[in-house]
């Protein structure tokens, strides 16, 4: 038995905040989610699986776009005239109910309705596979769903689908599915297809559980290699490869800087290790400063001249192998100057300001809307405006302030 696991393509991502960028590198980012998912077909064809599992999140909205659906569909075409079997559920992003078969969709596709329910497959050798999974028909699902699938038949392979995050025990942040490892161990299943965590892992061995993250990182915070799992069955057990196949990748650079560095000299290193990357990437340079560096050669960091001069070198030479999006101070860049009792109050303000609580609260209805939700559930973000907020701090010369 082979198959390929895969979640969260989020098809027709928007890509906020990137489109003051060339129509070369901005068509390449946007059709991004596309050709992840395209690269997914083609190796379902070309090792030939059995079937696929999609766990969720096909889309990046409840209400996506033609273009989206439709490629969708063409992709699971190809997969039909192969005659490969497609499972899939919808996750917290593209929630529908599910009554019968989706018309639009051909018939090698099955889709999990809005309750557990599981659906056989028998293979070429006549082994049968069970999977077992269900649909999101709200954005948030907030009871714990495992405790509704069944325990292992009596079929050759049990495999179960979950959309959701590990419980936290907390009713304000367990809103996807909530679930707990020993739990999906209780069940006895031979093969646990997870999603809605977009970052790639593996939870236990034997069984597998397993993420395979989103087949394309979205944004900066889901940085590094992304894919799919390639399932093979050996014997009694079953062995998982992780396949990357996005076509961006994003990633952070460190860039040192020299107390007689000019911003020419700098734009030329910066330039050197773009060009030393593999890949099309999306990079953001975290510039390392010291107390010798210049004051110009500061501010002009800070309001964002030597990015733009660094997007214009590239442009000018149509060279569209990487693309910077961001330049950094250093995270550990020192503050302006505090007196012991302004620092006391500094740090006592981050505390009090900086916490998931609070900006929950500082949102208040915005978090009505599904994207900002998620974006408050990610715990990095409040480590993020922190860091920002220190980041604005540092912006002038020290020296000056």
């Amino acid at each position: 038995m082979k198959f390929i696991h895969t979640a969260d393509l989020h098809l027709d991502s928007p890509f906020r905040g990137l489109d003051e960028m060339p129509a070369q590198i901005w068509q390449r980012v946007h059709q991004s989610t596309f050709t992840a998912f395209e690269r997914i077909v083609d190796a379902a064809i070309n090792q030939q699986v059995d079937f696929i599992l999609i766990v969720g999140d096909i889309y990046d909205r409840d209400h996506h776009s033609a273009e989206a659906e439709d490629f969708f569909v063409r992709q699971c075409q190809r997969l039909a005239k192969q005659q490969i079997p497609v499972y899939l559920s919808y996750g917290n992003h593209d929630y529908q109910p599910v009554t019968e078969q989706i018309d639009s969709l051909p018939n090698n596709v099955h889709v999990f309705g809005n309750q557990v329910e599981t659906k056989t497959l028998t293979l070429a050798d006549d082994q049968t596979v069970a999977i077992t999974g269900f649909s999101y028909g709200k954005r948030w699902l907030v009871e714990d769903q495992v405790n509704k699938f069944p325990e292992k038949g009596t079929a050759d392979w049990q495999m179960g689908m979950l959309h959701g995050a590990i419980s936290q025990n907390n009713p304000d942040q367990d809103h996807y599915a909530p679930f707990t490892l020993p739990e999906l161990l209780q069940k006895k299943y031979d093969y646990w297809a997870l999603g809605h965590i977009h970052k790639h892992q593996v939870l236990n061995e034997e069984p597998l559980v397993v993420y395979p993250g989103n087949p394309q990182g979205r944004h900066k915070n889901e940085d590094g290699q992304h894919g799919y799992y390639l399932v093979q069955s050996n014997s009694d057990k079953l062995t998982a490869e992780f396949k990357p196949v996005a076509p961006i990748e994003w990633c952070e650079i460190d860039a040192h800087l020299t107390h007689d560095q000019t911003v020419d000299s700098l734009i030329e290193m910066l330039l050197h290790k773009g060009e030393a990357e593999d890949g099309f990437k999306m990079i953001a340079f975290n510039v390392h400063l010291t107390d010798q560096v210049n004051a110009l050669t500061k501010k002009l960091l800070a309001n964002g001249t030597i990015l733009e001069r660094l997007q214009e070198n590239l442009s000018e030479k149509g060279d569209y192998q990487w693309w910077p999006y961001q330049l950094n101070f250093l995270k550990g860049t020192a503050l302006p100057k505090m007196t012991d009792l302004d620092q006391e109050y500094w740090d006592q303000s981050a505390q009090d300001v900086f916490n998931q609580d609070a900006v929950i609260d500082l949102a208040d209805k915005l978090a009505k809307y599904g994207f900002i939700a998620d974006q408050l559930a990610d715990p990095s973000l409040v480590e993020q405006l922190r860091y920002e907020a220190s980041q604005k701090l540092g912006e002038g010369d020290h020296d000056e302030n």
